[in-house]
């Protein structure tokens, strides 16, 4: 298993189970806990269905009230809010606990009995079943923060002093400076202290701390803040509200001032709140290059080692694209790549092997129209340049092409970012692209 923690969230199968609960809570729930409660006993559980079944009674638990506040995020609360309390389903979360708790039947209980473990899961396990027991009263509501809501957090471990939060809207709340012993002078504390607002999971802070009193926001915590985040395109960031809403793209020079769209955790919160915390923004596209050309250092050298700049540099990749095109047609080539130009589709930048795949394309167009020689093309592949299309389709592949040409040495690309870390900064690349983009404007087809 690729995750594994002591938590029923913390595997694979309930983060499969998870990612499937947008459809239906209810019926997700119910197939995962009858899957093993409809088995003949005996029946050996793998791993995979006894970690969603694991996940599944915890979310019965949710429903009803009776969670691990420990084990719930915010999203996992928000999907069990969805959840409507179900006796059958918390009867069959009973049964299903009995199954996955027996080493001889349950990968999951036989893989945390082979370690020193077993005894922490075998608890767990019994902690879910108590909570489970006592639903057996019907559900009840579980809290969740409101606006105003002012919650102290423990200082330190043990520390009779707290640090103050409040809520300041959906995924925002207030930090404020300073510590506190006692609550009057806590809620004192809301109306005069300096406060800075941040991303924060209101509701799981609610759980871990204690809620002192609800007052009114001030007025200069008060309304739209957008925080910035950055995307995958290194010229790219976003701007969103504290809760991700209202996202649309922008500039550097749009999102630089903003504070960072990360969610703070209880000790991010504490060092706002110390005044050791400074306030995290977005890095430059200067910065999240040289962090990309830092940390990539030796697999470039590597590809400028097999590889040349030229469109046809990576033989292997401009085989594999020949063999797509012979396979599933050239006409689906064009459109694909003439859809990939105008913005219709594409991937994640930067990212050198499709790059690489868009500017081989750009090149066999550039053969196509005949203004670009021959003997570029690779000598193994020498008889298997696709057939150039129709007259109509070809104006589309030009028109692909000299986007795509260009594209090469953007900002974003890692192709460019490959052979400018190299010995000749990119000289070879930029006199490729441009020999490229002379033949692409020679051809009036």
């Amino acid at each position: 298993m690729g995750t594994w923690g002591p938590g029923p969230f913390d595997n694979d199968a309930a983060a499969d189970l998870f990612d499937q609960l947008q459809a239906g809570p209810s019926r997700v729930v119910a197939k995962a806990l009858r899957e093993i409660a409809k088995a003949p006993a005996g029946n050996y559980i793998d791993v995979d269905t006894g970690g969603a079944a694991w996940a599944a009674c915890e979310l019965v638990a949710l429903a009803f009230g009776h969670g691990d506040s420990a084990a719930a995020d915010d999203a996992i609360l928000d999907s069990a809010g969805r959840l409507p309390p179900n006796e059958e389903q918390r009867r069959l979360a009973l049964e299903v606990l009995s199954r996955i708790a027996d080493p001889a039947t349950s990968e999951v209980a036989a893989l945390w009995h082979q370690g020193t473990e077993g005894q922490r899961f075998d608890a767990s396990l019994a902690h879910l079943r108590t909570r489970l027991e006592a639903a057996s009263d019907g559900p009840r509501e579980l809290p969740k923060a409101k606006t105003g809501d002012v919650i102290g957090l423990p200082a330190a471990p043990e520390s009779p002093e707290i640090v103050i939060v409040q809520v300041v809207g959906a995924g925002e709340i207030a930090v404020f400076e300073g510590t506190h012993r006692g609550d009057s002078p806590a809620l004192e504390a809301v109306k005069t202290r300096p406060a800075r607002r941040v991303p924060a999971p209101v509701n799981k802070l609610l759980r871990r701390g204690r809620v002192l009193g609800n007052l009114p926001v001030r007025k200069e915590l008060k309304g739209k803040k957008l925080y910035a985040g950055e995307t995958g395109a290194i010229t790219e960031y976003i701007l969103a509200t504290a809760n991700a809403g209202g996202v649309r793209v922008v500039s550097y020079d749009e999102a630089r001032d903003c504070d960072l769209l990360r969610p703070y955790d209880e000790d991010a919160i504490r060092a706002v709140a110390l005044g050791t915390s400074a306030i995290q923004r977005v890095r430059s596209p200067g910065e999240r290059e040289a962090e990309l050309a830092a940390r990539n250092a030796t697999k470039w050298a590597a590809r400028r080692e097999a590889t040349t700049p030229g469109p046809f540099g990576d033989v292997e990749n401009v085989e594999r694209l020949v063999k797509w095109m012979e396979d599933y047609r050239v006409e689906n080539a064009v459109q694909r790549f003439h859809d990939e130009a105008v913005g219709a589709m594409g991937y994640g930048r930067p990212n050198e092997e499709p790059e690489r795949r868009s500017f081989a394309f750009a090149g066999i167009v550039a053969l196509w129209c005949k203004t670009w020689s021959q003997d570029f093309w690779p000598a193994a592949l020498n008889g298997r340049l696709p057939a150039a299309p129709n007259k109509k389709l070809m104006d589309h592949a030009l028109s692909a092409a000299r986007t795509l040409a260009g594209q090469v040495i953007t900002r974003d690309s890692e192709l460019r970012m490959i052979w400018e870390g190299g010995p000749d900064r990119g000289a070879g690349l930029h006199a490729a692209v441009a020999s490229l983009q002379k033949a692409l404007s020679q051809s009036s087809r």
